[in-house]
């Protein structure tokens, strides 16, 4: 998808039906800045399609927004035996329970908002 004002309005879609209580109490500029930070991360992982962007996406507001960055998760990111979109949706599969814990704790709200200052 080519026209990004598309694309984000399809991933803020995509987030508010998958997340709505994450969501909920950020204006339509901060949340709008999310997506585009979302977008951004998810084509750095050479996803393409708008709907695998949506789901990763989804997936930063629901584990944590540098889930990628947790060892296991990265690994599969990374593993070049696949195209980039299978290896997104074989995080599923190939990642256990305690690396997605471990990338849930090791939220770093920076990702989002990276003007602030750290705590």
């Amino acid at each position: 998808m080519a026209d990004d004002e598309q694309l984000n309005a399809l991933v803020a879609e995509a987030v508010r039906a998958a997340n709505a209580e994450r969501v909920e109490n950020y204006d339509a500029e901060v949340l709008k800045s999310m997506i585009k930070t979302a977008i951004a991360r998810a084509r750095s992982h050479d996803l393409t399609k708008a709907e695998d962007i949506a789901a990763f996406a989804a997936v930063m507001f629901e584990v944590a927004p540098n889930f990628d960055e947790q060892p296991d998760v990265k690994l599969v990111l990374s593993d070049p035996t696949f195209p980039p979109a299978e290896r997104f949706y074989q995080l599923f599969e190939r990642v256990n329970d305690e690396s997605w814990a471990e990338a849930e704790k090791r939220y770093d709200e920076l990702v989002w908002f990276p003007s602030r200052p750290s705590a």
